[in-house]
């Protein structure tokens, strides 16, 4: 039995996965990529995925797509990426019920954590 966690990194330049590489390795996490929404879909259903890291720039001001997947995997957690935070923005997001929100100026280690709390199933 494979117990190889999957991250899905969904981002439209590849600004995050190559910052994740030596984590995701060092840790024995298996990194997939996607750049539209549609390859995450299409992803979603045709791998088993154990976190979704989403870039805010995919969704376009539009956070029902996070609705979408939540359909689909009720308990994915999502961690939602942004270059830069709005009030609004923000208060879209969290509304869909994701695992957490990271702000790029945070740091990557920020990211890391909520990435390994989200994989061991510990709250962020």
């Amino acid at each position: 039995m494979n117990t190889q966690k999957t991250i899905l990194i969904a981002e439209p330049a590849g600004a995050l996965s190559p910052n994740l590489k030596a984590f995701a390795k060092e840790r024995g996490y298996m990194l997939l990529k996607t750049g539209t929404l549609k390859e995450t879909l299409l992803m979603l259903q045709g791998q088993r995925v154990d976190v979704l890291v989403l870039h805010a720039l995919l969704l376009e001001k539009d956070c029902e797509f996070i609705s979408v997947i939540k359909g689909m995997e009720r308990n994915l957690p999502i961690i939602i990426c942004a270059d830069a935070n709005t009030a609004e923005l923000e208060s879209s997001i969290r509304k869909q019920g994701i695992f957490y929100y990271h702000i790029q100026s945070f740091g990557i280690q920020d990211l890391e954590m909520a990435i390994s709390n989200a994989v061991n199933g510990l709250p962020h």
